[in-house]
C-alpha cells in the first residue's frame, strides 16, 4: 500500500477510499468490516471538502465576471463624458483630462482608473451645482465607481476563501493518507499477511475522472 500524496487528485482519494470501503464491508473474516465505517465517514468528509472547493471555485468566476462587467459600465461613462466635454468646451474637456485622454483613461488598467476616476469626480464637484456635465455625469459615475469598488472587494473576499479552500483540500489529503495508513496496519495486525491487507487498497489504475483540477 502506498500513500497518495498531496499532489495526487482528490479523484484518486475519491476512488480509492470507495475501493477500500467496499472490499471492507464485504470481507466476513473476523474485525475486517468493522474497519469500513471510518472509511465511510472519511469519504463523505471528502465530499464535503469537494462542494466546498467547488463553491469556492464559482465564487471566484462569478466575482470576476462581475468585475469586468462593473469596469465597462464605468469605461463606457468615461468615453460618453469625454465625448460631451469635448463638444461642450475645450477648456472643461482640459480640466477633465488634463493627461490622459477619455479612451487612454479606460486603457489604463483598474487601479490606475480608479485613481483617475476619483480625480474626475473631484473635477466634476468643482463645477458649478448646475453645469450640464456635472448635473448628468457626477452621479453616474460616482455609482459606477462605487459598484466597481464593491465588485472587487467582492472578488478579494472570494479568492481568499478559496485560497483556505485549497489548504482543506491539502490537510484532507493528509488525513485521508494516514487513514489509509493506519488502516493498513490494522488489516495487518488482523490477518498477518502483507499480500492480503495490500489487496484491499484498489490497483493504481487512472480513470478519466482523476484528471480533476484538484
Amino acid at each position: 500500500m502506498k500513500l497518495l500524496g498531496v499532489a495526487s487528485k482528490m479523484a484518486a482519494f475519491r476512488w480509492d477510499l470507495l475501493y477500500l470501503f467496499s472490499q471492507l464491508e464485504t470481507d466476513e473474516r473476523a474485525g475486517v468490516a468493522t474497519l469500513a465505517s471510518p472509511i465511510d465517514v472519511a469519504m463523505q468528509t471528502l465530499e464535503t471538502r469537494q462542494v466546498a472547493y467547488d463553491a469556492a471555485q464559482k465564487a471566484v468566476i462569478v466575482a470576476t465576471a462581475l468585475v469586468a462587467k462593473r469596469d465597462k459600465v464605468r469605461g463606457r461613462l468615461i468615453l460618453e463624458l469625454g465625448g460631451v466635454a469635448r463638444a461642450t468646451g475645450r477648456e472643461t474637456y482640459t480640466q477633465l483630462f488634463p493627461k490622459y485622454s477619455p479612451s487612454h483613461t479606460t486603457r489604463l488598467g483598474m487601479a490606475l482608473e480608479s485613481d483617475e476616476m476619483t480625480r474626475i469626480l473631484g473635477e466634476l464637484g468643482t463645477l458649478v451645482a448646475t453645469h450640464p456635465l456635472r448635473l448628468k455625469y457626477e452621479k453616474p459615475l460616482s455609482d459606477a465607481q462605487a459598484d466597481f469598488a464593491a465588485a472587487l472587494t467582492q472578488l478579494d473576499t472570494a479568492e481568499v476563501a478559496l485560497k483556505l479552500e485549497r489548504s482543506q483540500i491539502q490537510r484532507c489529503k493528509v488525513d485521508l493518507d494516514k487513514l489509509r495508513l493506519e488502516t493498513h496496519g490494522k488489516l495487518l495486525a488482523l490477518l498477518a499477511d502483507k499480500a492480503e491487507a495490500d489487496a484491499f487498497y484498489r490497483p493504481t489504475l487512472r480513470t478519466a475522472d482523476e484528471a480533476a483540477v484538484n
